[in-house]
C-alpha cells in the first residue's frame, strides 16, 4: 500500500506534442521546457483558459463601473486585464499595482 517506489531517483515526463490551449487572446500552444526547474509565469496560459471557458472575466468587466471621458483612454478590458495579470505575476514595478496590493480594502490577504 501507499506509494510507488520508483527505483531512478527522478522521474521525468516527455511530452512530444505541445498542449494546444484556447484563451480569450487565442490558441497558445503550450511547449514543455524539461530542463527548466521551474517557471514563474508558466502556468498563467491554463489560468487564462479557465477564465475564457468559464466567462469569468467578460462578466467582471461587463459589470465593472469604471468610465473614462478622455479619446485616448484604454478600454475598461484592457485595465482589468492589465491589473489581474499584475496581481497575479507579482509585478511591483508599478505604483498604481503597488498601491492595490498594499490596501486591505481593495484585496483581501
Amino acid at each position: 500500500m501507499g506509494e510507488r517506489k520508483n527505483k531512478s531517483k527522478t522521474a521525468v515526463a516527455t511530452v512530444s506534442e505541445p498542449l494546444v490551449v484556447d484563451t480569450m487572446g487565442g490558441r497558445i500552444h503550450v511547449h514543455w521546457d524539461e530542463s527548466a526547474q521551474a517557471t514563474p509565469n508558466g502556468q498563467l496560459v491554463f489560468f487564462a483558459e479557465f477564465l475564457a471557458c468559464t466567462g469569468v472575466f467578460d462578466r467582471w468587466v461587463e459589470r465593472c463601473p469604471l468610465t473614462y471621458t478622455s479619446p485616448n483612454s484604454p478600454g475598461n478590458r484592457d485595465v482589468l486585464g492589465t491589473l489581474l495579470l499584475a496581481i497575479l505575476a507579482g509585478y511591483q514595478r508599478y505604483a498604481h499595482v503597488t498601491a492595490f496590493r498594499n490596501d486591505r480594502g481593495v484585496i483581501r490577504s
